[in-house]
């Protein structure tokens, strides 16, 4: 049975991944995961902050797929009116990984300002999302390896494992290959 396992969320905070564990985590990711995830939001048609434009800037060279409705890994079709969403892919590159290390902690995936809601996939299957307006984090269909990996890093605790009853977690998945 898959398994799931929520970061440490104290005080609605995924301060946890942050700095070298955060660091730890892109690299894990990026190891376990061919592509990874961001939402780029456009609050009531005021456009794209600068730095959701840099990074799509930045990013654009490892973008493998990109679509416009609202629903992602962690948020089913919740959305803010008169808000758009480019829901983009990008393949796992050295080079992604290293742009994705320019902030220093997984919540800085959640500021208006940043792209949001970093996820990352193993082929067409969600393998982690984050949802930065509710502060949570989980690596879902989690190996015994993901459990060590993340308890070792501090970033969950193994009371954090549950298995789903159900496949929910099949609707974060996306066609990428």
């Amino acid at each position: 049975m898959d398994k799931v396992i929520y970061f440490d969320n104290q005080e609605q905070r995924m301060d946890s991944c942050s700095g070298q564990a955060y660091y730890n985590f892109l690299d894990y990711a990026f190891e376990q995961t061919d592509y990874f995830m961001l939402v780029y939001v456009n609050y009531y048609g005021k456009g794209y902050s600068k730095i959701m434009k840099h990074y799509r800037n930045l990013l654009k060279p490892y973008q493998i797929k990109s679509r416009n409705n609202p629903c992602w890994p962690g948020v089913l079709n919740t959305f803010c009116p008169d808000t758009t969403y480019k829901v983009v892919f990008y393949k796992n590159t050295l080079e992604a990984k290293r742009i994705l290390k320019n902030v220093e902690k997984l919540s800085d995936w959640s500021s208006p300002s940043y792209p949001q809601d970093l996820a990352f996939f193993k082929g067409n299957r969600c393998w982690f999302y984050s949802v930065g307006h509710e502060k949570i984090g989980a690596i879902i269909h989690a190996t015994d390896q993901d459990l060590d990996f993340v308890v070792s890093n501090n970033l969950a605790k193994s009371e954090k494992v549950f298995e789903p009853q159900t496949d929910f977690y099949d609707l974060y998945d996306e066609i990428l290959e």
